[in-house]
């Protein structure tokens, strides 16, 4: 789908910028590939934070020097003409305008009141010819039980830098895995992201504690998002301990490091890089950036079987946990409208499965690979986004 025959548009694009929250990130992802579309002519408006804690100054989003300053010289609309705008933040507002408007939405368990602005009218927004733009089928599907209007409801799905994310060298990979203390019979097992119930850090940290008691060669490696959230995944290690779901001891701490500072992006790539396998047991994601970053750059995945990642995690770069689909539930007086429990028994064997196997170095793995650095690209959002303005 590409934009109208070269036909010139304006698009006004109002988010945020200069921090790593996953709006941010995906906002100036696609900012930067817009930039480089000679066929739209590009605004942009900074949106206050959702947290004023979350700053540039605390919050780095890891961009060059050389991006920051592609970023920053994006030009501010001051009363201009545009063919549409673009929102992509939240809590969302559905205040409509004389133009039309596009509203980047994503959901994990689905929507509820706090997702909007007081004001907000569904009916109102989609009857003027507004659009949502979502970036998983797992997502469109929320959105829609929610209320809104299927046609209104476009899949544009993220992508994914394969020159930035992409495979270390043999010897580049050795030394960054000697770097962090890993030998060469090390197997690795990485996660990156909040210690929230949804993304199922907590299903890593039990999982990783059972095979432990076999495999002392296996190890953890988790960058969790103390900065953004405020939480560590160290709360999350003693209430499993407390509560009797893992036995741990000072060995088994230890196979486990947790990096909870801001990083740049080519750090991050570097953790994908040294791990064996990138584990995300979730239970509800909207998308799951992590996951596209940790195949792109040459690592396999282990993922929820049902959610977000099917839309672009194959047999040939996944390895699938079977799952169980969860409707209409309530969790400390919030309702759910869907999310998935992975089992953890199947976790386990897998893991206990991967101890034996580097499936990421296999000819299949890099055919996957390369498919879908094809199809997923910022490049390819970008123009979707142009084509819905």
């Amino acid at each position: 789908m590409d934009n109208s025959a070269g036909q010139m548009k304006s698009l006004w694009v109002q988010g945020w910028v200069g921090i790593n929250h996953s709006y941010a990130m995906v906002n100036q992802y696609q900012l930067l590939a817009l930039t480089q579309m000679p066929q739209v002519q590009l605004f942009y408006s900074e949106l206050p934070a959702y947290d004023p804690r979350w700053t540039k100054a605390a919050l780095g989003a890891g961009f060059s020097p050389a991006e920051q300053a592609l970023l920053a010289g994006i030009q501010q609309r001051q009363e201009e003409p545009v063919s549409a705008i673009y929102r992509i933040h939240t809590p969302n507002t559905l205040q409509l305008s004389n133009r039309k408007i596009i509203t980047f939405m994503v959901t994990e368990f689905g929507l509820d009141e706090r997702w909007f602005t007081p004001d907000a009218n569904i009916k109102a927004y989609v009857d003027a010819g507004n659009l949502i733009a979502t970036p998983s089928h797992w997502s469109r599907d929320r959105i829609v039980e929610y209320g809104f209007d299927e046609s209104s409801v476009y899949v544009v799905p993220h992508g994914v830098d394969g020159q930035r994310f992409r495979p270390m060298g043999t010897n580049e990979r050795t030394q960054a895995r000697e770097a962090l203390g890993y030998t060469a019979d090390d197997v690795v097992f990485l996660n990156v992201g909040a210690p929230m119930w949804n993304k199922g850090m907590d299903l890593v940290f039990e999982a990783f504690f059972k095979i432990r008691h076999k495999h002392k060669n296996a190890k953890l490696l988790v960058k969790d998002q103390q900065a953004l959230y405020g939480f560590s995944a160290v709360t999350m290690v003693q209430n499993l301990a407390s509560t009797g779901k893992v036995r741990i001891d000072g060995d088994d701490v230890a196979a486990v490091r947790l990096i909870p500072t801001t990083l740049s992006l080519e750090q991050l790539r570097s953790l994908y890089c040294v791990a064996d396998y990138y584990v995300s047991p979730y239970r509800a994601e909207g998308f799951n950036l992590p996951v596209i970053e940790a195949i792109a750059s040459g690592t396999k995945v282990i993922v929820t079987n049902g959610g977000s990642t099917d839309d672009f995690c194959d047999e040939n770069t996944a390895i699938k946990i079977p799952a169980s689909l969860h409707r209409h539930t309530e969790m400390q007086g919030q309702h759910l409208n869907a999310h998935l429990q992975p089992d953890m028994d199947a976790l386990v064997e897998i893991m206990d499965k991967c101890m034996s196997e580097r499936a990421s170095t296999s000819e299949r793995f890099a055919f996957g690979r390369t498919d879908l650095l094809e199809k997923f690209t910022w490049a390819r959002a970008s123009r979707l986004i142009a084509a819905l303005a």
